[in-house]
């Protein structure tokens, strides 16, 4: 049940996953617009709270308000220090951890240690620079651009679907970490299940049959469902959610907004993945993982949302281990290949994302098209 009944091009080079310009087109285009998930809503529960994250070249500090959460560049305007250099914490406070400026909900000055040694008070740069910040579901997300559509409008293709990231299901883990390999590698990997029977043949085993896929092909957003096995572990996670009060649908989902937000879902999780670049072939790869609590509260309930936050979260380690093993050896072939790639129909995914990225850096003034080869140069040896 593919969309395309034949291979397509790989409309990327080699180069667009290692060149700086490619990297610096892609940062202005795909990711200054975009929303990015980067907390639950748990990280920011108490006034007071805050996180402080690295992202896209920018450091950003995100706090809760009296209940309100505001995101700024984590930049004092005074000597220009960072804020904080704590990536999580609670404080009475936002102040500078340098001189002590503190600063209100909407990024002006507080109070300010003796403050008339800066007479005549220069107050229109004496402000944080502010970042747009809002949620959907228990999800925390932000957006470095000023103008540009709201976050329900960003993610009107899963906006009902991941509204449901909370709720019945609660934050489990987030994990982060670094690899050295474009962002696209990551994000290409996980929009195919073609590579599944290699690098994953104890956990996921083999890929689905043809008729047992389903694809949703936008230009922003892609999706794939499939209906798992009815093996052992299929019907014990269908008992635990009945148990827990929820229903069966037995449905996976893997949902893409592009260019890297990724919620997947299974009855007994939802998670959301995002890949940030970092350099031309570098990144770091971000995991906020849920688990079903479900809504009934008896202890065998109880029992069961422990035992399923545990065993789910092992498997969602040990997935994302086992992609991650792969990414640099996709990196260096890419910096060493002299062929043009293809793209089998069960990997159309990966096609339409890298026409969404010609199609939003500019086209062929930043991002030229992969010619066609004429003759494939290389030969392979039988």
């Amino acid at each position: 049940m593919f969309t395309n009944q034949h291979h397509l091009k790989h409309l990327l080079r080699p180069h667009h996953y290692t060149s700086e310009e490619q990297y610096r087109a892609e940062l202005r285009h795909l990711f200054q617009p975009a929303w990015h998930p980067v907390a639950t809503t748990s990280d920011l529960a108490r006034p007071g709270d805050f996180i402080t994250l690295d992202l896209l070249e920018t450091p950003f500090i995100i706090r809760n308000f009296d209940g309100e959460l505001r995101a700024f560049l984590n930049v004092c305007p005074h000597r220009h220090s960072k804020l904080t250099e704590k990536p999580r914490g609670h404080a009475e406070k936002l102040r500078c951890q340098y001189h002590g400026w503190e600063f209100n909900k909407d990024g002006g000055t507080g109070k300010i240690p003796d403050a008339k040694v800066f007479r005549p008070w220069d107050r229109e740069n004496s402000c944080l620079k502010k970042f747009r910040v809002d949620t959907c579901g228990d999800l925390v997300f932000v957006n470095f651009s000023a103008s540009g559509p709201g976050l329900r409008e960003w993610l009107a293709p899963v906006w009902d679907v991941w509204r449901h990231y909370g709720g019945a299901y609660r934050h489990a883990a987030t994990w982060e970490k670094e690899f050295a390999c474009n962002w696209k590698v990551v994000l290409e990997n996980s929009l195919e299940s073609y590579h599944i029977p290699e690098v994953h043949p104890h956990t996921f085993k083999e890929f689905p049959a043809e008729e047992n896929v389903w694809h949703e092909l936008t230009e922003r957003f892609s999706s794939f469902k499939t209906l798992p096995p009815s093996d052992f572990a299929g019907r014990a996670q269908a008992w635990m959610v009945r148990r827990m009060g929820q229903p069966v649908t037995n449905e996976y989902w893997h949902q893409v907004l592009h260019p890297h937000a990724t919620g997947s879902s299974l009855d007994s999780f939802r998670m959301m993945q995002c890949v940030f670049p970092t350099g031309p072939a570098t990144c770091r790869y971000r995991c906020i993982f849920f688990t079903l609590r479900g809504t009934r509260t008896n202890p065998l309930a109880w029992v069961l949302y422990r035992t399923l936050k545990s065993i789910a979260t092992a498997i969602g380690k040990k997935v994302f281990a086992e992609d991650g093993s792969i990414y640099l050896g996709i990196q260096r072939g890419m910096e060493a290949s002299p062929f043009p790639g293809v793209i089998g129909t069960r990997e159309e995914r990966v096609y339409q994302f890298q026409k969404y990225v010609l199609d939003n850096t500019k086209g062929p003034r930043e991002l030229p098209q992969a010619p066609a080869p004429s003759e494939p140069t290389p030969v392979c040896a039988g």
